[in-house]
């Protein structure tokens, strides 16, 4: 009768071990089925990336620039599209920097006061009459916010035709003016020139902005909205930029865990074997 009864206990742990195997086993395919069965898509705007481009002052006279020699370089670094209809349409917002140079026409140096700034020909700041000037610019450099209507044709960015129109919002983080050239005795000068006024240039930037792309690429053209430099330094200067994009695409989907479900179904496995 012992040996019966050993065999019979074996039998009962036995039969509970497959039991909470099996249970084990439905728990964990429950688990994977609510891991893929519940995904989050992940929408594409037209702003993380790189662009790059050129400007133009859109002025005549001493304040038209070299337009090839004058870049906007862009490094877009976080967008977030907010869905209203899918992939489809949607708002897109995010964070980047934007770097800006304006080379100027006929060896232009600045010139400012408290309260303007100027281009005037030769080079007052070096304090060598006979010196020559071989290059006159003009850097900013912008931390950006844009706030855009996206539209896109296909979920598939990559097949996808995209269409964004909005504004740029930024703020100044540095300003400088550089001049290249030679002095009278013949050594040259690469001189970085700061200004406390920040040569008068707009602390805060706004643009009017259309980016088209097809796929990863595309074009991009902005309009400054309130201007270059302060309205009361010079007349308001407006310039134009127009580029290529290169965006960046997020593809698949993000998945995510259904924890009250499994919850539900691990309780119920271990209350079957009490």
């Amino acid at each position: 009768m012992t040996i019966y009864k050993i065999l019979f206990s074996a039998l009962i742990i036995l039969n509970s071990n497959l039991s909470f195997s099996q249970m084990i086993k439905t728990t964990l395919n429950s688990r994977v089925d609510s891991m893929t069965s519940n995904k989050k898509n992940l929408y594409n705007g037209q702003w993380q990336g790189f662009d790059i481009g050129f400007m133009s002052t859109n002025k005549s006279a001493q304040w038209s620039n070299k337009v090839l020699q004058s870049t906007s370089l862009g490094l877009n670094v976080f967008e977030y599209k907010i869905p209203l209809f899918k992939q489809f349409i949607g708002i897109t917002t995010g964070f980047g920097f934007n770097f800006k140079t304006f080379t100027f026409d006929d060896d232009y140096s600045f010139l400012t006061t408290d309260s303007t700034i100027d281009l005037v020909t030769g080079n007052p700041s070096l304090y060598d009459a006979f010196a020559t000037v071989k290059s006159s610019t003009l850097n900013l450099g912008f931390f950006q916010i844009p706030l855009f209507l996206d539209f896109s044709t296909k979920k598939n960015q990559k097949k996808s035709i995209s269409l964004a129109v909005g504004v740029v919002g930024g703020i100044r983080l540095f300003t400088n003016h550089r001049l290249q050239g030679k002095y009278s005795n013949g050594d040259k000068f690469n001189n970085v020139i700061r200004d406390n006024k920040f040569f008068h240039a707009n602390l805060l930037s706004l643009d009017g902005m259309v980016r088209v792309a097809y796929g990863a690429y595309g074009l991009f053209g902005s309009y400054s909205l309130n201007g270059l430099f302060k309205k009361d330094a010079v007349e308001k200067i407006s310039p134009i930029s127009i580029g290529l994009s290169f965006n960046v695409q997020k593809t698949g989907t993000k998945k995510k865990w259904k924890d009250n479900e499994d919850k539900d179904i691990i309780e119920s496995s271990f209350s079957g074997l009490k």
